[in-house]
C-alpha cells in the first residue's frame, strides 16, 4: 500500500518536473527502497519504513519492533546502530537519521451516510 501511494506521488512529482528532476527523484526513490528492504534484514525486522525530508534529515520506523517496549538505553542503543548502518549503506549525505518504533493502530471510521 505504501509502495502504491508512494509511486502515485512520485508520478506526481514527474508532472510537475522536468525530466532530469524526475530521473533524480526516481533514482533516490529506489535507494531508499533498497535501504528499507537492507535495514529489515540487518536488524531483522518484518516492518520498516524509511522518509527523507529536505533531502538530508533521514527518519526510520520500526513498526511493532519488539524494541517498542524496551529501555530508553536499548532503544538509543539500536538508534546508534541504525544511523551508523545509514551512513555506511545510504549512498547520498545525511545530517541526521531519526529512529522510531511505532505500533501499527491504525483504525478507519466508518464515514456516516448522508
Amino acid at each position: 500500500m505504501k509502495r502504491a501511494i508512494l509511486l502515485v506521488v512520485l508520478v506526481m512529482a514527474a508532472a510537475a518536473c522536468n525530466g532530469e528532476k524526475f530521473a533524480e527523484g526516481k533514482q533516490m526513490f529506489r535507494e531508499l527502497l533498497t535501504l528499507r528492504d537492507q535495514l529489515g534484514k540487518e536488524f531483522h525486522e518484518k516492518v520498516v519504513d524509511v522518509n527523507v525530508a529536505n533531502g538530508a534529515h533521514l527518519t526510520v520506523k520500526f513498526i511493532n519492533s519488539p524494541l517498542q517496549s524496551q529501555s530508553v538505553a536499548a532503544k538509543q542503543e539500536r538508534a546508534n546502530a541504525v544511523a551508523a548502518f545509514v551512513a555506511k549503506n545510504y549512498p547520498r549525505p545525511v545530517k541526521s537519521v531519526t529512529t522510531e518504533f511505532a505500533a501499527n493502530d491504525a483504525f478507519t471510521g466508518q464515514m456516516p451516510r448522508p
